[in-house]
């Protein structure tokens, strides 16, 4: 054997091992949340797809709260994919330091919406999907995505509602993580002045279920995602409070993103 055949053949072994794939430099998507990246050894792993359950309607508030500030520090396009229009608000993603510049909102059936998330997660620039919906994919669908990102480096998270009664998080995974994110009942916050205390930091209830390659981890979190009142919050609510964003702030309803496939 020639040494450009055997060249050959080890570049197609390192291919078929996975070890050679141009990835983006972010080997980790941070959360920000330091007990899960300490977990997580930095946080979550690009080029895999990752799998949140929402067990209550209610709940996508929680979930969101783990993966809006992912998706915003990680700088990427962000392509949000469904069945129905996302319920997203435009505010809230303005808080959260997402730039609605780059975020696109794909409406496809449910039978396209995951080969369209595949061309995504194949394309060769640098981006995060987003899957939204009811519908269970299957072991060999995920598998096709987990091939798609791995070649590309790209991210792929699923946002899917389970019901409780059915076992969340038994059915099997081919997800590099699956998460289920709660919120919790937070503690009073008691401050010099205040007759009554007030209501403390957020606090979500987080559950890595399965992880490859790791352990299952459980965590109750402070999210403390608002800023100090400056002023007596019976001011706040005698007075009005001031506009959140000034006028202009936010971009026109023109410049944002919305296709269908």
């Amino acid at each position: 054997m020639t040494s450009n055949a055997l060249a050959r053949l080890r570049e197609q072994v390192r291919c078929l091992e996975r070890r050679s794939l141009h990835h983006s430099p972010f080997r980790v998507l941070p959360t920000g949340l330091q007990q899960v990246d300490d977990h997580l050894g930095g946080g979550f792993k690009t080029a895999s797809l990752h799998d949140i359950l929402v067990p209550d309607p209610l709940e996508i508030g929680a979930s969101l709260a783990l993966l809006l500030p992912l998706l915003a520090r990680s700088g990427q396009p962000v392509f949000w994919l469904g069945a129905a229009p996302p319920q997203l608000h435009a505010w809230g993603l303005h808080q959260t330091g997402i730039s609605l510049r780059h975020l696109i909102c794909v409406e496809s059936d449910d039978a396209s919406v995951l080969a369209v998330a595949e061309d995504i997660l194949r394309g060769p620039e640098r981006a995060i999907v987003v899957i939204s919906g009811s519908r269970i994919p299957s072991l060999t669908e995920v598998r096709r995505l987990n091939l798609a990102a791995e070649s590309s480096g790209n991210t792929g998270f699923f946002l899917r509602p389970v019901s409780v009664s059915r076992s969340s998080g038994k059915d099997p995974c081919a997800c590099a993580t699956r998460w289920q994110v709660t919120s919790h009942p937070s503690a009073p916050l008691c401050l010099p002045g205040q007759v009554l205390p007030l209501p403390g930091p957020r606090r979500l209830s987080v559950s890595l279920l399965r992880v490859r390659g790791g352990r299952p981890a459980h965590w109750l979190l402070d999210c403390p995602d608002h800023a100090p009142l400056s002023r007596p919050l019976a001011s706040l609510l005698a007075h009005r409070a001031p506009p959140a964003l000034p006028a202009g702030s936010l971009p026109s309803r023109s410049s944002a993103c919305r296709a269908r496939a």
